[in-house]
């Protein structure tokens, strides 16, 4: 592709996946959505217009990298530990339950160990931000619940990064012991590296560079995080930008670094990764799997979240109703999961019809989410008004109750 001709695609890519996101929001839906059915619209599912190339794929993996280190910084490390406990506990069963149902589910239509396993892998992943967006337009991101499900997606997350990291070891032919130790290596030399230099940048960045400067030179550092991740401590790239981010968020340039890197992000690359992961799925490939796997598996992912998540809360002693919330707001997949089957589908464990599948899993899962949230408050709601008593008998019971206490006196 010459350069005029990466030019106006790119230009157009840019202002179809802007105005989808525009119109989505508008609706009350993610703009994620928007910008994923512009590559769907765009891509081999429906006009053919895009084909997955090099040159945006390139674009595209610079996008999830940045996502996902801003995703770092957003993590609000106070938060989840004042959920404590509850969060910990409803993540780790919110990971093992879809992670062991999908892997068997898998292996009991015949698919191969490999795949089966990371087929339950993407089931594991949570996605924050739409959680939290459905909470702060209901009004409960500060409850009890809403709280308990900011702090366990996070963990989710962590959780299923680790995962999907040790699957990747282990399936695309390493040495498992060496890269155990190599992982078991990195994670502290990375967070010793940071926890010590990122705070030493903070001071020294602003009195030596200008703001454009001083981004570019983070930048710089996120894309050595990810890149030591996969190549050194053979985990994947996504996982050391996180760890960058969480890292950057403990310190004072938390907030400028945030913004600059959020604009870069936000404006350019990372629209592009979710239209190319609209492009990379071709939904011909759907209508090849039985329907057992198609609703099988989308009833899985609806599930297994709902109990794990929501088992997790009712053992924490939280009540029934408040862990079907916490169990119903752990079920969207959003872009951890759209990540993760990009990079299953680049390292040949998935097929670009099971990429599909993924997709279709993320669609639902984000719709879905939204709409039961609501459902389950609305049911909350005539629960407790049901449960009180009529207003008028209570008050009436209160004026006979004070004048018998008035007769009582007088006598």
């Amino acid at each position: 592709m010459s350069v005029t001709s990466l030019l106006i695609l790119l230009a157009c890519l840019l202002i179809a996946a802007k105005l989808a996101g525009w119109l989505c929001q508008r609706v009350g839906v993610p703009s994620v959505l928007g910008q994923l059915l512009v590559g769907v619209i765009a891509g081999p599912s429906l006009l053919g217009w895009l084909q997955p190339n090099e040159q945006i794929n390139t674009f595209a993996s610079i996008g999830v990298i940045i996502l996902m280190f801003i995703a770092g910084v957003e993590t609000d490390m106070k938060q989840m530990r004042q959920v404590g406990g509850t969060a910990l506990v409803s993540a780790t069963l919110g990971v093992i339950i879809p992670f062991v149902v999908g892997t068997a589910f898998a292996l009991g239509l015949g698919y191969a160990l490999p795949i089966s396993l990371f087929l339950g892998t993407l089931l594991t992943a949570t996605s924050v931000s739409i959680s939290a967006q459905t909470l702060k337009e209901l009004g409960k991101l500060n409850t009890k619940e809403g709280t308990t499900i900011l702090g366990a997606a996070v963990i989710d997350d962590v959780l299923g990064l680790v995962v999907l990291s040790v699957i990747l070891a282990f399936t695309l032919g390493q040495n498992p012991l060496w890269s155990i130790v190599k992982m078991v290596l990195y994670f502290p030399i990375a967070y010793l590296l940071g926890h010590y230099g990122f705070p030493l940048l903070s001071r020294l960045l602003p009195r030596m560079l200008a703001l454009e400067a001083r981004i570019g030179m983070v930048l710089a550092l996120v894309l050595l995080y990810a890149w030591s991740a996969q190549e050194i401590g053979s985990v994947a790239s996504i996982t050391g930008a996180y760890i960058a981010g969480l890292l950057v968020s403990r310190t004072e340039m938390r907030e400028w670094v945030h913004d600059g890197l959020s604009k870069i992000g936000y404006a350019f690359f990372i629209p592009l990764f979710f239209v190319y992961v609209g492009v990379e799925a071709n939904f011909h490939g759907v209508f090849a799997f039985s329907p057992l796997f198609l609703f099988g598996f989308i009833g899985i992912a609806l599930v297994t979240k709902i109990i794990g998540c929501g088992g997790g809360a009712l053992l924490c002693r939280f009540k029934p109703a408040e862990a079907l919330t916490v169990g119903v707001g752990m079920i969207s997949r959003g872009e951890v999961a759209l990540i993760t089957a990009a990079i299953g589908l680049q390292a040949g464990l998935i097929n670009t019809s099971l990429f599909s599948i993924v997709i279709l899993i993320s669609l639902v899962t984000t719709l879905v989410t939204p709409l039961l949230l609501k459902v389950v408050y609305m049911l909350r709601t005539n629960n407790i008004a049901q449960s009180l008593p009529d207003t008028d008998a209570l008050i009436a019971a209160i004026e006979d109750e004070v004048h018998l206490q008035e007769g009582t006196h007088v006598h």
